[in-house]
């Protein structure tokens, strides 16, 4: 069998693997015929490519490393949250892995779009067990770290879709919430007293890098469980050599550059030395170019022909690249193979986050309703400071450093927030702006605002959009709607 390109697939080429969608049902069959039809239809889905088998490639073998069967399982327990279901999958995934003869992470990325999260998560727990049998782990051990590895993006499941499948780069602010995933996966397994401490420390710390620039407590490296590190290579891993709406994936290749410098700074170099013994870098079965022209398929990538594959040219010879008289060749992908550099790709995701200021909001009311409802709609963008009386917000002020924003609410007993913020003005001499909050939309209300020097006021109940908008625009000179 081979891999090839949705736009190298033609109709007529037999499929070697059955396709299914995020559901786990079939989308074309095993030995089905490609129709026109149906490689439209795996376009619409997002399939990048696909296995087929003929003559050229019959005799080369790509084994999945884990079951279809076991792996559409674990998609459906994620999908839904059984974290229960997820405990018995990640047993079976260890007694399949350790079942294996020979390990190898041959198989290419066959997700569509939709399943991406659940399907990551599938490949991570794979990756993980690989890593931990290649570190002699004992089988309790990789039990808890597949768990774990299952488990680790469930609070992407409560991401909106438009945030979690851009096409473009995240703002800022959308980062902030993309990286609320990891606490908010820890959230739901904090009072499962059958999960395991160690499981869900590495659910909360797989992002962290081992230098300490990660998150969310940024941790450095002798800070870390040996699970956070595993769950954090192979993450990161997975993600990179994925096809998303946003992105090209990376060649295996690029994707080992990619861990192997980022050593000491993102990852342990012990785990990833130890995933690159499973990895092979040039897939069997996929399509290369030699740089004297010539084409063809990888037939053998084992022990010596990981860096120096044995190619099978498209007339059926077979081209041994360990051999002296062809050590001058070289080897890269065409076509969509043809990844965006890994420096190019770093670049954009330290752009995304470079400019960043967590911004400090203090919002004062007296309902604790009201206080609850702005937490919940800032607590996501901003570090959310919650007070209950005017006389409270002086006496932190006075002992604490002052905020980037204060949301004052105008209708509270024993001080009102008008008055309130007469005395914020004067303490902090006019250098916090001040958002008035008020039930009321009158002309007196307006002008006791505006008297005040207000950065502005807005008028419960809340909407969401409309708070974040007003907030963006005070804080940075700018609004949601540009």
């Amino acid at each position: 069998m081979r891999y090839v390109t949705l736009r190298e697939a033609r109709p007529g080429m037999r499929l070697a693997y059955d396709l299914y969608d995020s559901f786990g049902r079939t989308l074309v069959g095993s030995s089905c015929e490609l129709t026109a039809v149906y490689i439209e239809k795996l376009r619409e889905y997002g399939v990048g490519g696909v296995y087929i088998t003929d003559r050229l490639s019959e005799d080369i073998e790509v084994e999945n490393i884990i079951s279809p069967e076991l792996r559409r399982e674990g998609l459906a327990c994620i999908r839904v949250c059984d974290i229960d279901r997820c405990h018995e999958i990640a047993k079976r995934m260890v007694s399949e892995i350790l079942g294996k003869c020979v390990v190898s992470l041959d198989m290419a990325d066959l997700r569509t779009y939709d399943d991406y999260t659940y399907a990551h998560s599938v490949n991570v727990a794979v990756i993980c067990c690989v890593i931990g049998v290649g570190m002699d782990l004992a089988e309790e051990d990789l039990l808890g770290l597949v768990t774990a590895a299952l488990l680790h993006d469930l609070g992407k499941l409560s991401i909106p879709p438009e945030i979690l499948n851009k096409p473009g780069r995240l703002t800022p602010e959308e980062y902030q919430i993309m990286k609320s995933h990891a606490t908010v996966s820890y959230e739901l397994l904090k009072e499962r007293w059958d999960v395991s401490a160690q499981v869900k420390t590495a659910v909360l710390f797989h992002h962290e890098n081992v230098d300490g620039s990660g998150y969310p407590q940024g941790l450095e490296g002798h800070e870390q469980t040996l699970f956070t590190k595993i769950l954090h290579v192979a993450d990161v891993y997975d993600a990179l050599v994925s096809k998303r709406p946003y992105k090209n994936p990376y060649s295996p290749y690029e994707a080992s550059e990619y861990l192997m410098g980022g050593c000491g700074i993102m990852f342990d170099r012990k785990v990833v030395d130890i995933l690159l013994r499973y990895v092979p870098l040039y897939p069997k079965g996929t399509a290369v170019i030699l740089s004297d022209g010539r084409t063809g398929i990888i037939y053998e990538n084992a022990g010596v022909h990981n860096l120096r594959p044995i190619v099978r040219l498209l007339d059926g010879t077979l081209l041994d690249m360990t051999e002296k008289q062809n050590l001058s060749l070289t080897l890269s992908t065409g076509g969509e193979n043809e990844m965006i550099p890994t420096e190019d790709a770093e670049e954009s995701r330290k752009e995304m986050i470079r400019e960043w200021k967590r911004y400090r909001i203090m919002a004062v009311d007296d309902m604790k309703t009201n206080l609850q409802m702005i937490r919940g709609i800032l607590d996501n963008l901003y570090d959310v400071t919650l007070i209950k009386s005017g006389s409270q917000a002086l006496h932190y002020l006075e002992k604490n450093p002052y905020p980037d924003l204060i949301l004052m609410d105008i209708d509270m007993p024993e001080m009102n927030g008008i008055e309130t913020a007469r005395r914020i003005q004067e303490l902090t001499g006019h250098a916090v702006p001040i958002l008035f909050v008020t039930a009321l939309c009158d002309r007196e209300t307006v002008m006791m605002c505006r008297s005040m020097d207000a950065a502005g006021y807005i008028v419960r109940p809340y909407k969401p959009t409309y708070i974040k908008s007003e907030i963006k625009r005070i804080l940075t000179g700018r609004s949601d709607v540009e």
